[in-house]
């Protein structure tokens, strides 16, 4: 065959380890808004998509040398195509069965390749126990350069202790004089 949509069909649906790997390395690198796409139905060049968002540039060009190295050693397989790790606001593995899409937030934004896949199923993935609710609004606000929508007043240890550095000032703490 020439490499078609059923020639690609015969390898069976996507292999769910090597998506676990692929997360688990983002994961492990702080890579956030992490997602893997069943495409399968939807393109003819992949069957698989993991997009997830970096707070830099350098951040996620290392997100994707983890995924390089996670997969050399978990998997022993090397990307047949990589770009974007100069510039690093979109960084492209291309591994034939799946891709990974790691992109700077604000690039990910515009390019939208999750409401272009909106159609496509959710490949089930084990996220890390760390990933709470309070984590991910972290992560977005440290990425303030382009998450306007970062609410800081959901950290409760913020309010006691700014609560109790009022209380022991009077409210109103003068810097000491030198």
């Amino acid at each position: 065959m020439d490499g078609s949509m059923s020639e690609r069909a015969l390898a069976g649906p996507v292999d769910r380890a090597t998506a676990q790997t692929v997360v688990d390395a983002i994961w492990d690198k702080k890579g956030f808004e992490v997602v893997a796409l069943e495409v399968t139905e939807i393109v003819g060049y992949t069957d698989m998509m993991v997009i997830c968002s970096a707070t830099s540039v350098r951040h996620a060009s290392s997100i994707a040398d983890g995924v390089i190295d996670a997969m050399r050693t978990q998997h022993e397989q090397r990307p047949i195509g990589k770009e974007g790790d100069r510039d690093g606001r979109w960084v492209l593995l291309d591994y034939g069965d799946f891709v990974v899409h790691v992109f700077h937030g604000p690039v990910r934004e515009y390019y939208e390749l999750d409401r272009l896949y909106a159609d496509a199923a959710k490949v089930p993935v084990v996220e890390p126990e760390w990933l709470a609710q309070s984590e991910r609004e972290r992560l977005y606000a440290s990425a303030g350069d382009w998450s306007e929508e970062a609410d800081f007043s959901t950290d409760a240890n913020w309010d006691e202790e700014h609560e109790e550095s009022e209380d022991a000032t009077g409210g109103d703490a003068a810097w000491p004089e030198s």
